[in-house]
C-alpha cells in the first residue's frame, strides 16, 4: 500500500508540474506528438489513479474479514475500465480526434458504457455488505470516477482544440 501510495503521489506531482507548464517545457518545439502522448499520459494514470486508489482501500481493509473483497477489488476495478472507454469512445466520437466526422455511433456506444457501468456500481454498492459500511467506499469511487471523467474529458477536448488549430496553422503533429 505504500508504493501505491508513492506512485500516486509522483503521479499528482507529475500532473501538477504539467499543468503548471514545467513538465517538457523546451522538449522538440517541432513535433508536438511526444508533448501531446506525455500529457495525455500523465493525465490518464493520474486521473484513473484516484478511482483506482479509493477502490483499493476497500480490498485493504476489508480482505482481513472477507473472503470475497478482492473479487468486488475486480468488479470495481473492471467496471472504472470500462468507464474510461466509455469517456474515449464518447470523447473521440463527439470531439472528431481520429477521424473527420462526428460519430453518432461512438457517441452513444461511450455514453452507454458510461452509464451502464455507474448503474452496475450502484447496483454493486445496493448487494455488498454494509455491515462495516463497505457500501460507502463504493459511493466514493463513483464519485471520484465522475470527477476524473470532467478532468479526462477537459484533455480530450483540448485535444480537439489543439487538432483544429493545427490544422487551420498547418502545424504537423
Amino acid at each position: 500500500m505504500k508504493t501505491y501510495i508513492v506512485i500516486s503521489l509522483i503521479l499528482w506531482l507529475l500532473l501538477y508540474l504539467q499543468e503548471k507548464g514545467k513538465l517538457l517545457r523546451n522538449y522538440n518545439n517541432k513535433s508536438y506528438k511526444p508533448k501531446l502522448i506525455s500529457y495525455f499520459l500523465v493525465n490518464l494514470f493520474s486521473g484513473y489513479n484516484i478511482p483506482f486508489l479509493i477502490s483499493s482501500t476497500y480490498v485493504f481493509y476489508f480482505s482481513g474479514s472477507r473472503d470475497d473483497a478482492f473479487v468486488y477489488w475486480l468488479v470495481l476495478a473492471g467496471l472504472i475500465i470500462m468507464s474510461a472507454s466509455g469517456l474515449f469512445l464518447f470523447c473521440c466520437g463527439e470531439f472528431s480526434i481520429f477521424s473527420e466526422k462526428n460519430n453518432a455511433i461512438e457517441k452513444l456506444c461511450g455514453i452507454i458504457l458510461i452509464v451502464l457501468s455507474f448503474i452496475m456500481l450502484f447496483y454493486l454498492s445496493m448487494t455488498v455488505s454494509r455491515e462495516s459500511e463497505e457500501n460507502k467506499i463504493i459511493w466514493m469511487a463513483m464519485i471520484m470516477l465522475f470527477c476524473v471523467h470532467l478532468l479526462i474529458g477537459r484533455s480530450y477536448f483540448y485535444l480537439a482544440l489543439f487538432n483544429m488549430y493545427a490544422k487551420d496553422n498547418g502545424v504537423d503533429l
